[in-house]
């Protein structure tokens, strides 16, 4: 690819402006040129500059600074070899499968060990046993395996011949041809319809709206909804959509090579003699949907896996779970220790025959291979016996482990799909388990990485209550308490709001009025503390608009006293209501005769639908006036000014004229505001502010309105001066800001109004509980940071109880290593001065990230000289939870992760780290900085991060904590986090299905993610361990029966068990009973686990399985096969039948101890079983009786060489006498060792089984609010959270559609007092002794 775009293209161009044309060169002197270029070639390029030749050879830059396209020219572009549109995820094809397959299986151990072993027993001199053996479960395993593979992979191709078969429209030979996305290549000209999918990153040329404009929704991209504008060169936006012109269109364009950046794109265009700039204003990205434009034209410049989104997507991971990894550590462990036996088993066999063997030659002849001399007779035999016993003691690694592990995950994945609690009716969207291999993964989920919009949120802004002139509405009262009625879904059907989407379960929100406990600090902050109020149930109905012809349905609001205040023309509420429907930057729409609205952000979009429906209808705009129909009577007012918000202003004014009277309306941030008020507004002020300080503390998004009359002869003199500004070349943005400073003065108040960013339903309470059990979660988002906090405290990430919430947003890597330092040192204070009480809660401080206890001295010299911190929290409160306790073992260990903090919230940190400063603190300067900080941080929020950032922030976790993570997202932009990810989740929302195509799991709602990790994780963990536990003990209690044998039998391979019986063992008479308790075991019912969310923690430190539990599953194994051998080899031994009949016979005890074994399977299974099913008893019992059915058809319906041993054992007493005493000598130490356990330390599962069992039910933990009441954060208002789009409006660039979005990115918003002191609460606050908290679960309350 890159040698023909390095070569010389040796193209002959006209000389410019009619010079002569310069004679061909000497042949030599070109190729000395030649020579120089290539020699050249590796200086550094410098990419998009561009000369223009006079000579007449030109040359191609390498392909690795950038591309070159000529647009309609499928010849010229071909040379280049750019990747065509074609996607694919799929692993194999119906060619390579079987190859690849295979080969991907033998890199298990445990494969290719029988595949070796299978080789060895088609050699008979060294096998005893026959290689079907090894060949039925070996075969069995591969095709199994394959089965499932194959599977998997049709899914995936199905999705991707989904994606490449979208049709989109082509030109060809101007003309417009319909195609698949997988037949478009670059240059290809395509045309785009509204709301189709981009089938790849094009270069806009034109479209239908006016100035070259178009609308695109980038939600795949970046998780953002809110349009975004992009416009077309003027030059090419004049082809419109006349097909032969574009179709005639050659432009040709130098752009940077495929790259992952989502906000930055290069290049040149190069058409008609003149060159044209192009950046990301200009690009459309694969994965972003067309809006508001009827159509457009774009040339293809990135295609297939070169477009960013592909770009973005990372890597497909082959994912293999922590028990897999140590399956694989354990297998080589086995066969060492098979190697073990057989080395000493060949020692001892070799010094028998030189001792004893060689003198038994006449009954047990030599082979003919072996020297007959004895010293050499005994060392080959001692050889081949190394291998004999290899492939009679083989069962000791488990072949059929992996046919029982798949098949038990095949199983857990359609319990997972079945289950009718994770169905979400709305979008009849069921759970789904997209790959087979990581189920019990899921119950050992350390960290959790989410993205925001639409994973935590419904993306949906709700008006909530608002305050006009001192007075408060939204407020629901019960007449006869006098207390505030609490709205959910199954009462009110849903909290008022434009988007409808009520409160889910358990989400009621406290909307008692506040008392003020705090007085308020500083930047306008204060800390209400609400009261809860009583929890009534009435069925409140949401009031009727149908009064109103425009009205929305789905709009929800309950307080009639609003309602009433309109209809009867208060003129407060109308001025209120009026200002909403006229300052902003919202644009109208009528689509099927209906009126739409298309607004920069949810939030004004949810401001300007409320006035619609308290009867304020936003009609139209030009760029001169602004129409609206107030209570059915149009209104139409003259547009003079727009004063546009940015991140500094906070605020956004207009200023409009109606009937010869000026005003200036102004919406924003309630302190910025405040601000700027009149002096004499006092008492209303003084309300409001209480009003602001009680929708803040519900975590509402906050506005302050204010208005002001200016007369007509100020007003044109500001003007003159405005326009002055706008004008000017230098400083135009500062100069602007200062003029608008003059005119927002003295405004007086008018109200404010609280809107709810709606989560999704049980988004506060399942994290809550995954909090509990000891998960912890991060919030990677591409939103703002505003935003971003704001939702963190909604869904109870960030609380009032938390000593501090940090903030990185340092621009420069100096600027973020001071930031950290000042975090960790403010930890370390924190921590010294209030360690978490209790011995077990001391290394949960800010020295033992690590794991290590901070030292005395270290201790005592932080107390003298502690550092000058800007926040410091002293709470009066201790912590209450017993220290003796933990997540599963009363009095055991704590979790290997001590830096941990404990579930209690009075020490806890946040942190919320911006997106530009992220790429610092992920530089390997500041990593390990970085991670002593936010390890010791109970809730992280990442914000404004690309795509890739994610990645890069689960694959430092993964790196340094070797923690297993969880990856949950909806969108395009959160494939490569789900991709690095252990585990990742992709929700069914509505940004597309990338996420959940490239998840190895899919839910409908977040909420459903603590029953996917709490019941189904758990189980699958716990199953699995359990199964593997009892597995390792049936084949070590079978396999090392032949050891034990050996010493009877010169070691000469001599197996005690019939071939079929060892053929079989695993196969059918111990499979079904395992693979039972593996699918459907489990300690504590579903609702148990989801109630206390600690049992989920023994998976953290993989308590349930690990070497040391694998040590003592093998040595009850040996015990076992020690008991089982010895036992009925001394009663049988020189025996006798009272007939006379000798029972000394070697088939006779093979099927004894066979037969015992068997027994002392299924009794063992049966204790281990702790939840009995049919299924259960059918396969245990089922198995004991398979085995003597499938034994006497063996071996005399087939005539097997065991014929009647096993008859002859069952009719004499001396069987059933030595079956007794083994079982009693192997039982009775497991029962008492168990039952001594549940005593002395019972585990949470078993307490809680025995509570069930003796008592009534445990209580359940409370379950917090999703409504909490927090601190003030007046930083969190509504607004859109970007510069806004006031001068295109008022240019009349844009009439019917949403204004254009500015290319760069404006600054991010600060949040305002960082470190800021937050006051002591006394602890005898009877109201701050009732402010609810995050669950928290004593064990103790379910001790026996």
């Amino acid at each position: 690819m890159c040698a023909r775009s390095e070569a010389v293209e040796l193209e002959v161009l006209g000389a410019e402006g009619g010079e002569a044309r310069v004679p061909p060169r000497p042949l030599r002197l070109s190729l000395l040129e030649l020579l120089g270029k290539l020699v050249r070639r590796d200086q550094p390029a410098q990419p998009h500059r561009r000369t223009r030749h006079n000579h007449r050879f030109r040359t191609f830059v390498s392909c690795e600074n950038e591309r070159r396209i000529k647009a309609n020219d499928r010849e010229y572009n071909a040379q280049f070899r750019y990747a065509n549109n074609y996607i694919k995820t799929s692993k194999y094809s119906i060619i390579t499968f079987l190859p690849l397959n295979l080969l991907e299986q033998f890199q298990r151990l445990a494969n290719f060990y029988f595949l070796c072993l299978l080789v060895l027993q088609l050699i008979p001199a060294i096998s005893s046993l026959t290689p079907i053996t090894t060949a039925i479960p070996l075969i069995g395993v591969l095709a199994l395996t394959a089965v499932k593979d194959a599977y998997d992979d049709f899914q995936r191709h199905q999705n991707d011949s989904q994606v490449n078969h979208r049709r989109a429209k082509t030109l060809r030979n101007g003309k417009l041809v319909e195609e698949k996305w997988a037949s478009v290549q670059v240059g290809d000209v395509i045309r785009l319809e509204n709301d189709q999918f981009v089938a790849a990153d094009i270069l806009l040329l034109s479209s239908s709206e006016p100035n070259g404009l178009c609308y695109i929704e980038t939600a795949e991209l970046d998780g953002e909804t809110n349009l975004k504008c992009r416009q077309c060169l003027v030059e090419t936006a004049a082809m419109g959509q006349d097909d032969a012109q574009l179709g005639a269109f050659d432009g040709v364009i130098i752009c940077e090579t495929p790259n992952n950046l989502l906000n930055k794109f290069e290049g040149t265009l190069s058409w008609r003699d003149k060159h044209h700039s192009l950046d990301n204003d200009k690009i459309l990205l694969r994965g972003c949907v067309l809006r508001n434009t009827t159509w457009c034209y774009g040339v293809v410049v990135f295609a297939g896996k070169d477009t960013k989104l592909m770009q973005n997507s990372g890597k497909t991971k082959f994912k293999r779970t922590s028990i897999d990894r140590l399956l694989n550590f354990l297998i080589i462990g086995i066969v060492f220790f098979l190697l073990s036996m057989c080395v000493f088993c060949t020692v001892a066999c070799g010094v028998w025959e030189w001792l004893v063997g060689r003198y038994f030659q006449a009954y047990l002849p030599w082979d003919t291979l072996v020297p007959a001399e004895p010293a050499s007779g005994a060392v080959v035999i001692a050889f081949l016996v190394l291998f004999s016993y290899a492939i009679v003691m083989n069962t000791v690694v488990p072949i059929s482990l992996y046919v029982s592990v798949e098949v038990i995950r095949f199983a857990q994945s359609f319990l997972i799909n079945w289950d009718e609690k994770m169905y979400y009716e709305k979008t009849g969207t069921a759970a789904k388990a997209r790959t087979t291999t990581l189920n019990e993964e899921l119950g050992q989920i350390q960290y959790i990485f989410s993205d925001k919009t639409g994973t935590l949120t419904q993306n949906i802004m709700t008006f909530n209550k608002c305050s006009i002139a001192g007075v408060c509405y939204g407020d629901v009262i019960d007449e006869t308490t006098g207390e505030t009625i609490e709205l959910n879904e199954g009462g009110a059907g849903g909290g008022g709001g434009a988007g409808g989407a009520g409160r889910g379960p358990g989400g009621a929100r406290s909307a008692a009025r506040a008392r003020l406990l705090e007085a308020e600090h500083e930047q306008g902050r204060s800390t209400p503390g609400a009261r809860r109020p009583t929890n009534h149930h009435d069925n409140t109905e949401p009031l009727d608009f149908s009064f109103n012809p425009e009205y929305e349905p789905e709009f929800k609001f309950f307080d009639s006293t609003l309602l009433e205040a309109v209809k009867r023309g208060d003129q407060e509420v109308h001025e209120f209501f009026r200002l909403l429907a006229l300052c902003h930057t919202v644009m109208p729409e009528e689509k099927n005769g209906r009126l739409e609205y298309q607004a920069q952000s949810p939030d004004e979009a949810a401001l300007v639908s409320a006035a619609r429906n308290f009867g304020f209808v936003f009609r139209e705009r030009s760029p001169n006036s602004i129409t609206i129909e107030v209570m059915g009577n149009t209104e139409e007012y003259d547009l003079l000014c727009i004063l546009d918000f940015n991140n500094v202003r906070k605020r956004m004014s207009v200023i409009l004229r109606k009937d010869g009277e000026i005003r200036l309306y102004t919406k924003g941030a309630d302190n910025v505001i405040y601000d700027r008020l009149k002096s004499n507004q006092a008492d209303v002020k003084s309300k409001t502010q209480e009003h602001l300080n009680k929708f803040a503390g519900e975590g509402l998004r906050t506005l302050a309105l204010a208005w002001r009359p200016l007369e007509e002869r100020g007003f044109a003199e500001w003007k003159r001066r405005h326009q002055a500004a706008a004008l000017a070349l230098h400083d135009r943005d500062e100069q602007l800001d200062a003029i608008y400073e003059e005119i927002e003065t003295d405004l007086l108040l008018m109200g404010v109004t609280a809107i709810e960013d709606k989560l999704q339903d049980g988004v506060p309470e399942t994290i809550a509980n995954l909090s509990m059990a000891g998960i912890k979660i991060w919030v990677l988002t591409g939103d703002k940071q505003e935003t971003a906090i704001n939702i963190g405290y909604s869904c109870q990430l960030l609380t009032d109880d938390m000593a501090e919430v940090f903030v990185i947003d340092g621009v420069s890597h100096d600027d973020v290593e001071r930031q950290l330092a000042k975090c960790r040192d403010s930890i370390r204070v924190v921590n010294t001065f209030l360690p978490h009480a209790g011995p077990s809660a001391s290394k949960t401080g800010g020295e033992a990230a690590n794991g290590a206890r901070p030292s005395p001295g270290r201790a005592a010299n932080v107390k003298l000289n502690a550092p000058a911190v800007s926040v410091v929290t002293f709470r009066w409160e201790h912590n209450t939870i017993p220290h003796h306790s933990n997540e599963y073992m009363s009095g055991g260990p704590q979790s290997a992760d001590s830096h941990e903090p404990t579930n209690d919230d009075s020490n806890g940190f946040a942190i919320v780290v911006n997106g530009h400063s992220l790429v610092h603190c992920l530089h390997p300067k500041l990593e390990e900085r970085f991670l002593d900080v936010v390890l010791q941080c109970r809730s992280v929020i990442c914000c404004r991060v690309t795509p890739l950032q994610k990645a890069m922030v689960v694959e430092l976790i993964k790196k340094s904590r070797k923690a297993v993570t969880l990856a949950i997202g909806d969108g395009a932009n959160d494939v490569s986090m789900i991709k690095a990810a252990h585990i990742g989740v992709g929700i069914s929302g509505q940004e597309g299905m990338q996420a959940v195509l490239a998840s190895d799991y899919s839910i409908a709602q977040f909420r459903f993610l603590q029953r996917l990790l709490l019941v189904h994780g758990r189980w699958s963990y716990y199953r699995m361990c359990k199964f593997l536990r009892y597995f390792f003990y049936k084949n070590f209690a079978f396999t090392v029966c032949h050891f034990w044998f050996a010493f009877f039998c010169g070691f000469s391979a001599q197996t005690v068990f019939d071939e079929m019986f060892i053929s079989v063992y695993n196969l059918f008479y111990t499979s079904l009973p395992v693979l039972a308790l593996g699918i459907f075991d489990q300690d504590v019912s579903d609702a148990t686990s989801l109630q206390f969310p600690k049992l989920y923690a023994p998976g953290h430190t993989s308590q349930l399985f690990n070497k040391r539990e694998f040590i003592k599953s093998t040595l009850h194994g040996c015990f076992t096969s020690l008991v089982l051998f010895l036992i009925p080899y001394g009663t049988y031994k020189d025996g006798l039948a009272p007939d006379g009949k000798i029972l000394s016979d070697h088939m006779l005890l093979g099927s004894v101890v066979a037969t015992i074994l068997i027994i002392d399977n299924t009794t063992q299974i049966a204790l281990d079983t702790t939840y009995w099913t049919v299924f259960n008893h059918i396969t245990i019992w089922g198995s004991l009786v398979s085995y003597f059915v499938l034994d006497y058809f063996y071996n005399y319906a087939i005539g097997g060489p065991y014929v009647g041993s096993l008859t002859v054992a069952l009719t004499q007493p001396t069987f059933w006498f030595t079956a007794v005493l083994t079982m009693i000598i192997l039982m009775v130490p497991v029962v008492s060792w168990r039952l001594a356990c549940s005593w002395t330390r019972p585990t949470l599962a078993e307490r809680l089984r025995a509570r069930q069992r003796w008592r009534a039910p445990a209580a359940a933990p409370r379950t917090p609010s999703a409504r909490r009441a927090r601190r003030s954060v007046r930083s969190g208002y509504a607004f859109a959270h970007q510069e806004g789009f006031g001068r295109l409006i008022t240019s009349g660039k844009i009439m019917r559609r949403i204004p254009h979005a500015d290319a760069a990115l404006s600054a991010l918003a600060s949040l305002p007092g960082k470190f800021h002191q937050r006051p002591p609460t006394p602890p005898t606050s009877a109201a701050a002794a009732a402010e609810p908290r995050a669950p928290t679960q004593n064990l103790d309350t379910v001790d026996l």
